[in-house]
């Protein structure tokens, strides 16, 4: 894997703002730690303003003030309204009207659903509520938006969490009280030394290929959130996997009072390497386990684990189910036109590798739309734009650049058309029309694509979060491009796609299969196919309606032959070569 290593002004630079804020459970035990969550779209500062007004100020609140919280009971919003949504829960339970119970004092839990947030928390800030925990109708997170009128009303905080969290935050509540911390930890207790999701090294891949893998560094950033220094603070990385433990390491501090430490690869102070001489196959669980070398007041964010596998035929961005298929919890999605979700691959050593096909998980909400026929691409890009790193002067990362994504050239692609609404959700492998050779240091984007995003979407492994990784190597690793723009960060926290690649390597290659590529790709004029041949060969090109457009006789130079397409429509097609000998090749263009 990457041995890739930045400055420590990277490293304290490249995170969230939010490492101070979190949203936890307090009380009972089966709900204490800190939770993935968002708040208003657009914010600048938490809670922060919007063009929908003011929320969060009551009393002055200000969670960007040192010490500032919401610690309080939850309960569900009721407002009476009969029957239930499409996720099955009380309409009543979305505050959309009046709220008919008492919130005086209470932290409100609310539905998403048919409703705007602001009306939501306006409701709820009627009947007392002093915060608002919103839970989504999937297990995702976004910003949210409100009525501008209304917006300005709301004085109460409000988080949004996903419909995973939410539904076990409730399930919860039916047993007793459940207590939750919502704000600035900075100061709110004498001793407390914790983490955020996010915010620590995991392994490059939920699923990596022994022959790929040669290890990594794991690091962390822990924060002193208490009023008292730390001497004897330390952090703790164990690997445990099929044989036991592979790997612990303890580093310790002395975190004064509001300090940051962050061990990671290249810093005055990090953990040692993981390798090993061979490794195991078999799934592991990467920890890490934070001790105040006191008794921590807060110890809800003290331990974070990421489950990762090492395979002998699998790559994967996600964890694997069972060995073989991507993990799959959400679907994130707002394209209207075009939606292509993306994982990035770029390795020093890849082994002759041979990619054939990809793992997707493909959704859509068959109650209202029909998933089976839908039209999904799988995409194999190199990469080939100049830049080093997420840093590099040449480019202007922000979120809606385009600069970075200049050079794609499509090596082959895949067509899956669902056979029936049964397929929705679950993990389909797509051939690609031709195999290819992976290259060493070579930058590749597979992607999933669809022309529906108004119905398909595809799956996420909220299990794992990249967003360190990110961070730290300044690399970007899971790309999505909606509407023709596309966002080198991702999905929120760099999300990892549910996509796995399938692998052969080149002793196992069938020698009457070409190897090779197609470039440029896209083409206007001209298209150049380079294989592993030479001599004479016969081209045949055919269009995505199986026509065949063009046929000749060609010779490979060096392996190359060329042809004049500038008289084809714009489209994709497919380049059939065969050569005296009776070898095949399969490549895919597009025509610009």
């Amino acid at each position: 894997m990457k041995k890739l290593l930045l400055s420590l002004v990277a490293v304290v630079t490249g995170f969230t703002v939010y490492g101070q804020v979190v949203v936890a459970g307090v009380s009972p035990a089966a709900i204490q730690g800190n939770y993935d969550f968002t708040t208003q779209a657009n914010c600048g500062a938490w809670p922060g303003e919007t063009d929908d007004g003011t929320w969060g100020v009551l009393n002055n609140l200000d969670f960007n003030v040192a010490g500032t919280f919401i610690q309080d009971t939850l309960r569900l919003v009721e407002d009476g309204t009969p029957g239930t949504n499409p996720q099955g829960n009380p309409i009543s339970q979305e505050g959309c009207d009046s709220i008919i119970n008492d919130l005086t004092s209470f932290i409100a839990v609310i539905y998403r659903n048919s409703c705007n947030f602001t009306t939501k928390l306006l409701n709820a800030q009627n009947a007392g509520a002093v915060a608002a925990i919103i839970v989504n109708r999937e297990d995702a997170l976004l910003g949210m938006l409100g009525d501008a009128v209304e917006g300005i009303q709301v004085e109460i905080p409000a988080v949004f969490i996903s419909s995973i969290d939410g539904a076990a935050l409730i399930s919860e509540m039916a047993n007793g009280p459940v207590e939750m911390f919502i704000g600035n930890k900075i100061g709110a207790f004498p001793n407390d030394f914790g983490a955020v999701k996010g915010e620590f090294l995991i392994a490059p891949y939920g699923g990596n290929n022994v022959q790929l893998f040669d290890g990594f560094t794991p690091g962390l950033q822990a924060y002193n959130y208490g009023i008292n220094d730390l001497p004897n603070a330390t952090i703790t990385a164990t690997i445990d996997g099929p044989a036991g433990n592979y790997y612990t390491e303890t580093l310790n501090f002395n975190a004064l009072s509001g300090d940051t430490v962050f061990p990671f690869p290249g810093n005055a102070t990090e953990f040692p390497a993981w390798t090993e001489t061979s490794y195991d196959l078999g799934n592991y669980t990467l920890t890490y386990t934070l001790d105040a070398g006191v008794a921590d007041d807060f110890p809800f964010d003290n331990v974070y684990t990421a489950e990762f596998s090492i395979n002998d035929d699998i790559l994967s961005a996600s964890r694997l189910d069972v060995g073989v298929t991507p993990t799959y919890s959400n679907y994130p999605s707002n394209a209207t036109t075009e939606y292509q979700s993306c994982w990035m691959v770029q390795e020093p050593s890849m082994n002759g590798m041979i990619v054939d096909g990809m793992w997707i998980v493909g959704h859509a909400d068959t109650s209202v739309n029909v998933y089976a026929g839908q039209e999904i691409f799988v995409n194999a890009y190199q990469w080939d734009d100049g830049w080093v790193d997420l840093n590099d002067p040449n480019y202007d990362f922000a979120a809606t650049t385009t600069n970075a994504f200049n050079n794609l050239n499509l090596l082959t692609f895949g067509t899956y058309y669902p056979a029936s609404d049964n397929d929705v959700d679950q993990p389909s492998w797509v051939q690609f029309q031709t195999a290819i050779t992976l290259q060493n240091d070579v930058r590749y984007l597979f992607c999933a694509q669809t022309f529906s995003p108004d119905v398909v979407s595809f799956g996420y492994d909220n299990g794992l979060d990249y967003g360190a990784n990110y961070s730290i190597f300044a690399q970007p690793v899971s790309p999505v491009n909606t509407d023709g723009t596309w966002y080198v960060a991702g999905w929120n926290g760099s999300s990892a796609p549910s996509m796995a690649l399938t692998q052969t390597y080149a002793g196992m290659v069938d020698p009457a299969i070409l190897q090779g590529s197609a470039f440029p790709n896209p083409a206007n004029d001209h298209v150049t196919v380079s294989v592993n041949a030479s001599g004479d060969a016969n081209m045949e090109i055919v269009d995505v309606t199986g026509k065949v457009v063009f046929s000749a006789p060609v010779t490979l130079e060096n392996g190359q032959a060329t042809v004049n397409i500038n008289g084809f429509d714009s489209g994709v097609y497919v380049i059939n070569v065969t050569t005296n000998e009776g070898q095949t090749g399969t490549f895919s263009v597009v025509k610009q």
